[in-house]
């Protein structure tokens, strides 16, 4: 069995393996992005790099996630580079039984390029998620793109002499 950071999001359990997550920090306050997609909440600034934060449940079900003392942000590895997922509830660490229902939904053309497995937590269907496959290669460009444009111009700006009189 393997260990997983187990989640809600729209009255849904989600994992991701322990390994992928880099952290998990509790804040709602965002650098907003001009001409991204609405599931785009913004950036994070986390040691110096600039963090996409996605809301999770408006990616995956249309709705935003409503902002509580109980919401947070999972800090993860997504291509190489770090990803933010914001989320409702983070449920625990656990090490979580696998099943074998994604064939089933395989066979009635059901499953998603971002389901991972399923897993059993208690008695609850978990979906572990394979962040690889959360988005499309058109918004996989565009969230890089804006991101890379974000620190190019902190670099610049960080690079630029300052005057004094």
């Amino acid at each position: 069995m393997e260990q997983y950071v187990v989640f809600k999001s729209h009255d849904q359990f989600f994992a991701l393996p322990v390994l992928l997550v880099t952290r998990v920090v509790e804040t709602d306050q965002f650098i907003s992005l001009p001409d991204v997609p609405d599931f785009v909440l913004g950036v994070f600034e986390y040691q110096k790099h600039m963090i996409p934060i996605i809301d999770l449940r408006r990616k995956l079900f249309g709705e935003f996630t409503p902002t509580t003392d109980a919401t947070k942000v999972i800090l993860c590895d997504w291509q190489g580079q770090h990803l933010g997922l914001f989320i409702e509830n983070i449920v625990g660490i656990n090490y979580l039984e696998e099943t074998n229902y994604e064939e089933e939904l395989s066979q009635a053309d059901l499953k998603r390029g971002y389901i991972g497995k399923f897993l059993k937590f208690k008695d609850q269907v978990v979906i572990s998620l394979k962040l690889d496959y959360l988005f499309d290669n058109n918004q996989s460009q565009a969230l890089s793109d804006s991101v890379a444009e974000l620190e190019k111009v902190e670099e610049d700006a960080d690079d630029t002499p300052t005057t004094t009189d």
